[in-house]
C-alpha cells in the first residue's frame, strides 16, 4: 500500500513593490503535516480562532486578529505544540535583486520564481520525509488580483526542465490556489508567516520581535546535520542580512 500523503499549505509576507513604502522583504511560509496528523493541526487553529474571538466562517488573520504581542505569544505557543508539524520558509531579499533583473521589473515573475523556490523545498522535504518517502499536496493562498494559471504554467516548465535530484514527482496532482478561510492549514501558514515578518522587520525603533518565531524554530526543516538554512530556511539575497539580525544567534537556525 502508498504511504499517507502529506499536505503543505503555504501563505505570503510582505509585497511585491519596489516603491519607498514597500516591505524590503517578500517571503513565504510553508506548512508541511502528515494526513494522519492533520487533525492535531486542525484542533490547534479551531482553538486559536475560539480564543482570539474571530467571527464564524471568518479566517484567523496575523494582521487583523493578532495584533498585539500578548495575542501573538499565545497563537505561537499554541502552533508550537502541534506534533509532527514542519515548517519551510523562502524569504526574497528585495535590495538583492538586481534593477534590471527580470524578477525586478515583472511581479508575476517575482512571485512565480520565489513559489517554485518554495515547492522544490516542498518537494525535497516529501522525499525526505522520516518514515520514509511520501507524495505531497500543496496548497496555497490565492492573492487577490493575481493570475495563478500562469504560476500553474511556470510550475509545469521548472519541471519540465528540472534537474534530477528535485523530485516533482513527488507532487500529488496540480498545485492548488485556494481561499484561507476554508481551509485550517493555508491560516495556519498565514500566523507562521506573520512570526517570520515580527522578526526579520524593526520597528520603528529598530526593535525586533523574534521571540514568536523562536518559539516555533524547532519545527524549521533541517538537514541531517540540524542546519535549517537552506533547508527550511531559504534566502535569495545575502544570507548576512539574516545572521547579522541581534536574535540569529539564539535562533539555531
Amino acid at each position: 500500500m502508498n504511504p499517507p500523503l502529506l499536505r503543505a499549505y503555504v501563505d505570503e509576507t510582505g509585497d511585491r513593490g519596489h516603491t519607498g513604502g514597500s516591505s524590503p522583504f517578500f517571503a513565504f511560509a510553508a506548512v508541511v503535516v502528515a494526513d494522519e496528523d492533520e487533525a492535531g493541526l486542525r484542533a490547534a487553529m479551531s482553538q486559536l480562532r475560539r480564543d482570539l474571538k474571530v467571527p464564524t466562517g471568518k479566517a484567523l488573520h496575523w494582521k487583523d486578529h493578532v495584533k498585539t504581542h500578548s495575542r501573538r505569544q499565545h497563537v505561537s505557543r499554541v502552533l508550537s505544540q502541534v506534533p509532527r508539524l514542519l515548517i519551510v520558509y523562502v524569504v526574497v531579499e528585495k535590495a538583492a535583486i538586481p534593477a534590471r533583473s527580470g524578477m525586478y521589473c515583472d511581479q508575476v515573475l517575482f512571485y512565480n520564481y520565489a513559489a517554485c523556490l518554495t515547492m522544490e523545498r516542498l518537494l525535497l522535504a516529501a522525499r525526505d520525509w522520516h518514515g520514509g518517502s511520501r507524495d505531497i499536496i500543496v496548497r496555497f493562498g490565492h492573492v487577490r488580483g493575481f493570475d495563478h494559471s500562469k504560476t500553474t504554467t511556470y510550475f509545469g516548465l521548472k519541471k519540465k526542465n528540472a534537474p534530477a535530484w528535485i523530485p516533482w514527482g513527488r507532487l500529488h496532482g496540480a498545485v492548488h490556489f485556494d481561499d484561507q478561510a476554508k481551509w485550517d492549514g493555508l491560516q495556519a501558514a498565514d500566523q507562521y508567516a506573520g512570526m517570520l515578518n515580527a522578526a526579520i522587520r524593526p520597528d520603528d525603533f529598530g526593535n525586533y520581535e523574534e521571540s514568536h518565531l523562536l518559539r516555533v524554530c524547532h519545527q524549521i526543516r533541517r538537514s541531517g546535520t540540524g542546519n535549517a538554512m537552506g533547508y527550511g530556511f531559504k534566502v535569495l539575497g545575502n544570507e548576512a542580512t539574516f545572521t547579522s539580525l541581534p536574535w540569529w544567534p539564539t535562533a539555531g537556525i
